[in-house]
């Protein structure tokens, strides 16, 4: 008897609905400063820049939902989001949240993913290929989780093709997850601050890691190529 698997679409669907809830329910809280913005006096700057960073436990958990939820969405992107928790939060809550809301996306995709039909396309993908035959598979995916040009899904699907035991995959995905989680917190603390050089420094940073993602993939590129010759 095959197996019933849940309806990926349905899923995305129901994920973005609750994205829009979220988003809706964090515009709420901002009102007042996207109301400052459209009217940006060097007075209202300084208001607006003490309104910013009063925002409290609330607006932070609506945040920290948003990022696991776009982190789960397959082809979406919570980098703006991140920074924007930076900005509004600090370098290192906004640090806290942006880390503990990939994990928590990740999370949730790993528990479904079992239950999903994953397309011909993930399953051929050459970077998959590569993440399970490493010598060493949880430093593979502790990169491929560092990386966000590559997605968490495959990523995740690779642990769940690996049987990674809950403790194994929780350190992975807490390791893979804090330097970006960092860097755009960083970031969004400088554009808040007016400081170029940290802006300058996180770009630099997510530059590197972007090429990082371009040196895996010639790795990817000649694996494949000495295994078909031999």
């Amino acid at each position: 008897m095959m197996k019933k698997h849940l309806n990926k679409h349905v899923l995305i669907i129901t994920a973005l609905t609750v994205a829009l809830v979220v988003i809706y329910g964090i515009y709420r809280d901002y009102r007042p400063e996207i109301s400052l913005l459209f009217d940006l006096t060097p007075h209202n700057q300084v208001i607006l820049l003490h309104l910013i960073r009063s925002h409290g436990l609330a607006t932070m958990v609506l945040l920290l939902l948003l990022i696991a939820i776009f982190n789960a969405i397959p082809g979406m992107s919570n980098s703006v989001i991140c920074i924007f928790a930076g900005l509004c939060y600090g370098p290192w809550v906004g640090f806290l949240i942006n880390w503990l809301g990939n994990i928590l996306g990740n999370c949730a995709v790993m528990s479904l993913i079992r239950e999903v039909d994953i397309s011909k396309r993930t399953k051929k993908s050459k970077i998959l290929t590569y993440l399970l035959h490493q010598k060493h598979p949880l430093i593979g995916l502790t990169i491929g989780y560092m990386i966000p040009v590559i997605p968490s899904a495959l990523v995740n699907y690779a642990g769940a093709r690996l049987n990674l035991s809950r403790g194994r995959f929780l350190t992975t995905v807490a390791i893979g997850m804090a330097p970006t989680s960092f860097i755009y917190a960083f970031g969004g603390d400088a554009i808040f601050r007016g400081d170029s050089k940290r802006l300058i420094g996180a770009v630099v940073a997510i530059v590197m890691i972007l090429l990082g993602y371009v040196v895996v993939r010639k790795i990817v590129d000649r694996s494949k190529v000495a295994h078909e010759a031999a």
